[in-house]
């Protein structure tokens, strides 16, 4: 494997640090919104570099890119990526977000759809006026929850896949049972589920188009009530 390069790059008023590492397509990686976080949240799944160019940015005012007065928000940060991409010459990426970055990732499939290939979607959190926005990025994308997420809970992720309408979503198990992790355990999933989330990134995409081809999935309490409702339908 290939050792981690770190460079940055101007843009207009902003710097952008960023890491890259691999050969192959390129992906590049959205950290969330905590202060301590950068492009090394990532380490955990840097084994990706064996199949992928990773390109993983320490987003504007976090990390050792430029640190604003105020961090911008989602808008600017995805109109900064872009500019990078333009400037490192990357004409499409899979977009990979936890969080805020998933937040960030969707605004750029938004406004600049032929520059994203497919999403994949970490315990993402998103802003309202981004879902009715998102039927028409008809983009391939994964989404990745823990069931007992207290940060970004379940329901947002089933909400996020029925407004992309072109969306797998993948709930893993209880993932807070170390009486020693704090509630935000579930939240870092790519740190405390690497293993299994990098065989679920493999394998969708490996074949992304065939991978969104299921049938909507219930909560469990609406799949009770629907077969409740059919029994009767039936008597």
């Amino acid at each position: 494997m290939a050792s981690t390069t770190v460079k940055s790059v101007e843009l207009g008023e902003y710097r952008v640090n960023y890491a890259s590492e691999g050969s192959g397509p390129t992906m590049i990686m959205l950290h969330g919104s905590d202060k301590r976080e950068d492009w090394k949240v990532w380490q955990p799944l840097i084994e990706l570099s064996k199949e992928y160019t990773l390109v993983m940015p320490d987003l504007v005012g976090f990390g050792h890119s430029t640190i604003p007065p105020e961090t911008p928000d989602y808008k600017v940060q995805a109109r900064v990526l872009h500019e990078m991409m333009e400037r490192l010459g990357i004409q499409k990426a899979i977009f990979v977000g936890t969080s805020w970055g998933g937040q960030v990732a969707l605004e750029v499939a938004i406004n600049w759809p032929q520059s994203v290939e497919d999403l994949i979607l970490i315990s993402s959190t998103y802003d309202k006026s981004q879902l009715l926005k998102l039927k028409s990025v008809k983009k391939p994308a994964l989404i990745i929850w823990a069931e007992d997420d207290l940060v970004a809970q379940l329901k947002a992720g089933y909400l996020l896949r029925d407004s992309i309408g072109t969306a797998r979503l993948e709930v893993l198990g209880a993932v807070a049972k170390n009486p020693h992790y704090d509630f935000t355990i579930a939240h870092k999933l790519e740190r405390y589920r690497k293993d299994v989330i990098i065989s679920l990134m493999r394998g969708f995409l490996s074949a992304p188009g065939e991978k969104i081809a299921e049938p909507p999935e219930l909560e469990p309490e609406l799949k009770g009530m629907a077969m409740k409702e059919e029994k009767e339908e039936k008597s």
